[in-house]
């Protein structure tokens, strides 16, 4: 590779290049639509009480506007001159370059050269390039796996997807009672739309992580496109309560740590250790899982724990996710004919029910006073080892035992050895005085290629990192001490990539200061300000614009916003102006950056096929 791949590269894959020219005409006119429609139907339902119902999971965007003769005239003239004045604000002009020449043309040689391929790594550790042909051969080794994948013919995958387009619609006429409104025309309509684009498409993250004499590589499957995605989606939903019912079951490392570690009792002697399951997905047998899911949905206990599922409609919709995972590799085409459909939105509830209710079942009840505390996050476990055996040698046979039975069956776990310290997720925790100690655990082998300041980002990132990472740091870590030294690295780090102290300090005395609220602020108080943002959301309207740093500033436009529509100088408030003498719930304008494409996007490697060179299949053996 040209030595300079790495000034480029090592920008990180979420840098983002400066669009060649701001956002005008034709660019924001989506934008200005969209808005005018949103003024136009808090104008219309003026009156009637605020919608405290969540938005619906699952629905289909509505285009529907109110008729004109019911939009009265002052506010179409009033938006009408927002307009205007917008328009003149946003003039072509051409972007300032935030790469050195040498990068773009390299950017631009990488995206047009076949031989390389750019990517991602596993566990986030940065950018990697391989030769195309190495990566290709990757993919088919994996895919040569007869026993979980089935190589197949274009025709023969158009023809599976046809089937699986017809057994979704069939599933909803059976079971249209069992579905709301909005979930049966969302699941219809994208399911028929995706026939377009049918297939889930692979890509392979590489562990550059694990030692051995090959390359190891993590299966991706970018389900969004397919055709059973929408049916996905529903299933997700209905499996996510049980899933999160189950015994081992935690949401996130701050539970974990807050509600489970520190309410913990150690006793002198226990010890911790840690559990991975190899491959999970694809290693979980189809049949037996949805033989043991499938009773458990059925089962009345589960039925009357949670009422919101029909049983009969939720497994037969299983088993359509399940059994027709059909995705591309390049030219290839591939069915996967066991273990869990590799990117559909089911997977990490039908993995966590599935080994769940083994745990519930098996592992539990047996090893029970062995295991005081039990936790596990999808193919992770983390547990405390307590000795009830009169000897060592009698505990050791505990101990193999228990390994035994949690391997009893579709997956191969493997156990660290129990003591005093582990990592696990993004946690080292230690025994230190028969307390839980915990500390940021960081991959030995992590980049921290955070974005550099000439990155062309919406404004607010920054201040969202460096919030979001103080915050992180202060609630997952134990000790006073370690905390001060990981924002002190977090500091540095931020310095190594670019950004300037002057800039940093004041961000990072508001972030400490946030930080010590929030730890400050009971749940009842957190749930208020959740309560308060929402409502106050909904007496908003949004812009939405794709950013650009040369571009108007949010600012500027929202004082226009308030100038012509909101607050004209010696005119009645836009509140005041609804028919009826009805209050408009309008308060505000928010400007909705989006961020343009970034490196990553750009180096896109999912829908290989694609490419320019040679296919895949020209690699196969």
């Amino acid at each position: 590779m040209p030595r300079a791949t790495k000034a480029l590269l090592g920008q990180s894959h979420n840098f983002i290049p400066t669009p060649k020219v701001t956002p005008h005409g034709d660019k924001i006119e989506a934008g200005l639509e969209r808005l005018e429609r949103d003024v136009h139907l808090k104008t219309f339902f003026a009156g009637q009480p605020l919608d405290p119902s969540e938005q619906p999971k699952l629905y289909i965007k509505s285009t529907w506007r109110p008729p004109p003769y019911a939009i009265p005239a002052e506010v179409d003239r009033r938006l009408h001159n927002f307009r205007k004045s917008i328009l003149r604000l946003y003039q072509k002009s051409y972007g300032k370059p935030n790469l050195l020449p040498f990068q773009r043309r390299l950017m631009a040689k990488l995206r047009k050269q076949f031989q390389y391929l750019v990517g991602k790594t596993d566990k986030g550790l940065g950018p990697f390039v391989i030769e195309f042909a190495r990566y290709a051969e990757l993919g088919i080794n994996l895919l040569s796996d007869q026993t979980i994948y089935r190589l197949i013919s274009e025709q023969e995958a158009q023809a599976l997807v046809q089937q699986s387009i017809t057994s979704v619609l069939s599933w909803i006429s059976k079971f249209r009672k069992a579905l709301d409104d909005d979930s049966a025309l969302y699941i219809q309509k994208r399911t028929s739309a995706a026939s377009e684009d049918p297939f889930g498409y692979l890509y392979l993250m590489i562990k550059v992580h694990k030692k051995g004499p090959g390359l190891s590589v993590r299966p991706v499957v970018s389900d969004c496109s397919s055709v059973i995605n929408a049916l996905g989606k529903w299933v997700d939903i209905q499996l996510q309560p049980i899933a999160q019912g189950m015994a081992t079951y935690f949401k996130d490392s701050y539970t974990f740590k807050e509600t489970m570690l520190d309410t913990f009792d150690l006793r002198p002697g226990d010890r911790i250790f840690t559990s991975d399951a190899v491959g999970m997905y694809q290693n979980i047998d189809t049949d037996i899982a949805m033989l043991t899911i499938s009773q458990h949905l059925r089962d009345d206990n589960t039925k009357t724990q949670y009422p919101h599922y029909n049983a009969e409609a939720l497994i037969a919709a299983l088993e359509i996710v399940m059994r027709n995972n059909i995705f591309r590799f390049g030219d290839l085409y591939c069915k996967q004919e066991s273990g869990t459909a590799m990117g559909t939105p089911p997977a990490p509830p039908w993995a966590t029910i599935f080994e769940g209710l083994k745990e519930e079942s098996a592992i539990l009840p047996r090893f029970g006073s062995n295991l005081p505390f039990y936790k596990r996050f999808l193919d992770d476990i983390f547990a405390v080892w307590r000795c009830t055996a009169a000897t060592q040698d009698e505990d050791n046979q505990q101990w193999l035992d228990y390994k035994a039975l949690l391997n009893d069956g579709c997956l191969e776990w493997i156990c660290s050895e129990r003591g005093e310290q582990v990592d696990f997720m993004d946690l080292t925790i230690s025994i230190v005085n028969n307390e839980f100690k915990t500390s940021l655990f960081e991959k030995p082998m992590s980049l921290f290629l955070y974005i550099p300041p000439h990155s062309a980002h919406p404004p607010g990132v920054l201040t969202g990192h460096i919030f979001g990472e103080v915050l992180r740091i202060n609630r997952l870590c134990s000790d006073s001490e370690d905390i001060t030294q990981r924002i002190r690295i977090f500091f540095r780090r931020l310095m190594r990539r670019g950004h300037k102290p002057s800039k940093l300090l004041p961000l990072f005395k508001q972030a400490l200061a946030n930080a010590k609220k929030y730890l400050a602020t009971s749940e009842e108080e957190k749930a208020a300000q959740r309560e308060k943002k929402r409502s106050d959301a909904q007496r908003r309207v949004y812009f939405h614009q794709e950013f650009h740093p040369q571009g108007p500033k949010a600012r500027e436009i929202q004082s226009l916003f308030e100038t012509h529509v909101l607050n004209p100088p010696g005119q009645e408030p836009f509140n005041k102006i609804g028919l009826g003498g009805s209050d408009i719930p309008l308060d505000a304008l928010v400007v909705a950056n989006h961020r343009p494409p970034n490196l990553g996007d750009l180096f896109s490697y999912r829908k290989i096929n694609k490419r320019n060179g040679p296919p895949v299949s020209s690699f196969m053996k």
